[in-house]
């Protein structure tokens, strides 16, 4: 359990699985933010763009699900470091590619270690930090993604594509995820909570569909992926190509965005903690769907639609460590963790990364880039109206119903 553990070692893992987490986020959004210098390079339709995210989601899918499995019977770290070194890889050998099929073979390949870096990742955390500071460290991890991926990712991959050239970016991006794997090997020890496993079958993971909460749950999941490929994938080029902003000032609004949304992913899963996931998931998810569908409509400044983006970020980025990480570990039991992480991201990754990216295309070049964006929009709808349905998991908010019902018994 985390108490075998020192203060220190929580701090020390969880900087490095931030840090790393925020490379996954650099070489998954970094594609988005060079579309569009390789959509006219490579002479791809947005559709094609599309499928240069999805692709990478396919095998995100399959590899979180089994790498979870596999991690919860052999080890989280038998598992995450062998996944980081591939992943580093992988990054690097983007800035080689010289056409849309060789990009997408890397990104599929890339797609392989990202996906056992989410599940084996949350469920290291979930087993080797303090049970009152889980629901912090899993947000702080997600976060790691939006701040370092897409805050200043935003800002360093443009910067370094107009200044070095876009083949630059992935090789610095594969080395410093290099870095961080000696850092991990030297550093991460096996969760003390995986000395006592007993083996999971794979195929348990599916039972847990058959609770309401755990379905939909995950199709929650695929909203918000939903939301954050499409975003990803067609905010750059509809600043770019429909409003008109140079691929710098486009870099500035998405870094406002991420930068914005790295705190929302702090502050409304510590919202949750206090005012429950339910209300905090709906309120947030309704709020976010109406600053994009603002930012959509009214022609702003780049001032203005740093603004909205920043806000639409804080909302929106929020939701993601409250659906697809904290609202599964505490909906299923913990030597279930690894393999219900998997298990759920796999579906949600299908439904909102894997196809609506290119769903997202194929809507772009029928009805303009824009209408791209309407979808996520529509997302966030989804999201909000599914949440009624789920049954509160907050602790707090649980043990008070408890005790209210204890109360009520005693006095009858």
């Amino acid at each position: 359990m985390p108490s075998r553990r020192s203060a220190g070692y929580e701090v020390a893992i969880m900087a490095l699985l931030v840090l790393f987490w925020g490379c996954i986020g650099l070489n998954r959004a970094g594609i988005g933010f060079i579309f569009p210098i390789i959509v006219p390079l490579f002479h791809m339709q947005f559709w094609q763009a599309g499928l240069l995210i999805s692709g990478t989601s396919i095998t995100w899918a399959f590899s979180s699900w089994i790498g979870g499995w596999v991690s919860d019977n052999r080890g989280r770290r038998a598992v995450l470091l062998p996944a980081i070194a591939f992943t580093a890889l992988a990054t690097a050998a983007m800035g080689a590619t010289w056409n849309f099929l060789s990009m997408f073979v890397v990104r599929d390949l890339l797609g392989l270690g990202d996906g056992i870096g989410w599940s084996v990742g949350q469920a290291t955390i979930s087993a080797d930090t303090a049970p009152q500071r889980r629901g912090l460290n899993q947000a702080l991890y997600n976060a790691g993604y939006s701040f370092f991926g897409v805050g200043l990712g935003a800002l360093i991959v443009t910067s370094l594509a107009t200044s070095l050239g876009w083949r630059w970016v992935f090789p610095i991006i594969g080395a410093i995820t290099g870095v961080i794997f000696v850092a991990l090997f030297a550093v991460m020890r096996e969760p003390s909570s995986s000395t006592d496993r007993r083996r999971i079958e794979w195929r348990t993971a599916l039972g847990l569909l058959r609770g309401r909460s755990v379905l939909l749950i995950t199709l929650m999941g695929g909203a918000t992926l939903a939301w954050l490929q499409l975003s990803i994938g067609y905010n750059v080029l509809f600043l770019t190509r429909v409003r008109g902003f140079s691929l710098l000032e486009a870099g500035t609004v998405v870094s406002a965005w991420g930068l914005v949304g790295t705190a929302g992913q702090v502050l409304l899963p510590l919202a949750s903690d206090f005012l429950g996931r339910r209300p905090v998931v709906i309120l947030s998810a309704m709020l976010c769907a109406v600053t994009l569908a603002i930012y959509l409509t009214v022609n702003l400044d780049i001032s203005g639609m740093r603004l909205l983006a920043a806000a639409s970020g804080f909302f929106g980025f929020g939701l993601g460590p409250i659906v697809i990480a904290t609202c599964v570990s505490e909906a299923v039991p913990m030597e279930m963790c690894g393999a219900a992480l998997g298990m759920t991201n796999f579906f949600a990754v299908v439904m909102g990364t894997a196809l609506m990216p290119v769903v997202g295309g194929i809507v772009a070049d029928r009805f303009g880039l824009a209408a791209a964006l309407w979808l996520a929009v529509g997302a966030q709808i989804l999201m909000a109206g599914l949440m009624v349905g789920v049954t509160e998991t907050a602790p707090r908010m649980v043990g008070e119903v408890r005790r209210r019902r204890r109360l009520s018994g005693t006095l009858l």
